[in-house]
């Protein structure tokens, strides 16, 4: 029986992919208890992953580092020993190191578990509307299917984070300065990775004028020089609140556990919060369900429209140029209004 003492798994981007794999490293010290587990992933997304208790080493690499600093890496990975590698990647990058450790598949030892990325139907989808991803699983169980394909145990697959004390510390002095009351603000996030994905800012500025009217606190939220946050804060200067570009990604979850709700584009916001338990309404574009990335918390909400546009999906991930004479019409088509009314009346007793 194969029982692996040493596992590496290698996950390098993005931010909200890295917290869908959190089920990976729990599961597996769940099948495997005795096992040492190793991440390696890109520095500038990495510290999310801080503090699980499932992960026994975190391997930095930056992206920008030349073909022979990845051969350098490949030398000190190959001393470990491992006995598993987990491609939850399967990129260039990671294929190349996962062939170098393995021997080009030629040794026994390590062995090697790839996800598949369904990057053929993905295609057929976008480019010729071809459909073969219906009644898709999510993101998440696809991630982990190569470890529930060899365990006769049911695996689980909701996402975990684990902001430290300091985070927590953080957020609680930032909550106590603002009077800010846990579950008793919305959070927003107004940016995503790319265009396609970014629901107006027209739309968010009614929504939040919305918000404020039936006076929910609102906390932007987000990364740095996120244009779309810092045009909001300044729009609504002294009426909402920003952390956006300021907290660092578990300081940010920890914030998102305190939240009533969050609305975001399709980007990691949504996933922080649904790792911290809470709930989600994710607006939806050029990206579609069948993709993988729902939200799959019970309060949480896929807001897409009803329009049957030809278009749709346009892109993987938010890359590309809308070619809808109404430019970006699947986000267009969903009105403040809509999302307003997925959102409960604040509960002045808390």
């Amino acid at each position: 029986m194969f029982n692996p003492r040493k596992i590496l798994i290698i996950r390098f981007s993005a931010l909200g992919d890295l917290v869908l794999t959190s089920p990976i490293y729990r599961e597996l010290k769940r099948v495997y208890p005795k096992a040492e587990i190793t991440l390696l992933s890109s520095s500038g997304v990495i510290s999310v992953l801080r503090n699980n208790p499932h992960i026994n080493h975190y391997i930095s690499y930056s992206r920008k580092q030349t073909f022979k600093e990845l051969g350098g890496l490949i030398r000190k990975l190959r001393k470990e020993k491992y006995e598993l590698i987990y491609d939850a990647h399967r990129s260039i990058r990671s294929i190349w190191i996962t062939w170098n450790l393995s021997g080009f598949g030629i040794f026994d030892t390590p062995q090697v578990w790839s996800i598949n990325k369904r990057s053929l139907r993905r295609i057929l989808f976008i480019y010729f509307k071809i459909n073969l991803l219906k009644n898709t699983q999510s993101q998440r169980q696809h991630l982990l299917r190569p470890l529930q394909e060899r365990t006769e145990k049911k695996i689980e697959n909701h996402t975990e984070l684990f902001p430290d004390n300091d985070a927590v510390l953080t957020v609680k002095d930032f909550m106590e300065k603002k009077r800010l009351r846990p579950k008793c603000f919305i959070a927003i996030g107004a940016s995503a990775s790319y265009p396609l994905k970014c629901w107006p800012l027209k739309n968010f500025n009614l929504l939040i004028s919305d918000l404020i009217a039936t006076q929910w606190a609102v906390v932007l939220i987000g990364g740095v020089n996120e244009k779309e946050s810092i045009i909001l804060e300044k729009d609504f200067s002294g009426k909402v609140h920003s952390v956006a570009g300021h907290f660092s990604s578990l300081e940010s979850a920890e914030l998102l556990r305190n939240a009533k709700l969050v609305v975001t584009n399709d980007s990691s916001v949504g996933h922080l919060a649904e790792a911290v338990g809470t709930s989600a309404i994710v607006i939806f574009g050029s990206t579609v369900r069948e993709f993988g990335y729902a939200p799959f918390l019970k309060g949480s909400k896929l807001v897409e429209t009803h329009e049957l546009l030809k278009c749709r999906p346009c892109s993987k991930d938010g890359r590309g140029k809308c070619r809808n004479r109404s430019y970006i019409k699947c986000l267009t088509a969903i009105t403040p209004q809509t999302v307003m009314n997925l959102i409960p009346k604040l509960d002045k007793k808390i």
